[in-house]
């Protein structure tokens, strides 16, 4: 498969969107991911910052209005067999408050979502970001800020 990222290290970044009405996590299923739940996200664009990227590919993606908070997970995921193709990933998991909660899909890289309690996202069997959402229940931040 040739693609722009062939051997290259790929920053993305991902939006963890809580509704501030009741508290529910929205997690959503991409065909390039399989039938796990995940977050909403994608590449961080040249000169933007990883909570530009995340409000940005969460609000294309859903169709939610976002105000992204802070980070609660980094991490790297290299070949993952769950991925649709072999990549190299470095991700950044950013706490977005959804100011808007009538999902749209995009329709192009998401195929279905759930709003559900952080608590009881924890149990679904099908689940790629459960360190995140512990990381939230616990109230982890993790300091990206450049100092």
């Amino acid at each position: 498969m040739n693609s722009k990222y062939n051997n290259t290290v790929e920053v993305v970044s991902s939006a963890l969107i809580v509704n501030k009405k009741d508290g529910k996590i929205l997690l959503i299923k991409s065909h390039k991911w399989g039938d796990v739940y995940l977050l909403p996200g994608g590449h961080v664009e040249h000169e933007e910052t990883v909570l530009g990227a995340a409000k940005r590919e969460g609000e294309e993606e859903t169709g939610l209005k976002l105000k992204p908070l802070y980070c609660v997970n980094v991490g790297e995921l290299i070949n993952s067999p769950l991925f649709h193709r072999k990549a190299h990933l470095v991700f950044f998991h950013i706490v977005c408050e959804a100011e808007t909660d009538k999902v749209k899909l995009d329709g192009v890289e998401l195929n279905h979502f759930i709003w559900i309690k952080p608590e009881e996202a924890l149990k679904l069997k099908n689940i790629r970001v459960k360190k995140t959402i512990q990381n939230y229940i616990d109230g982890a931040k993790i300091d990206i800020a450049n100092k």
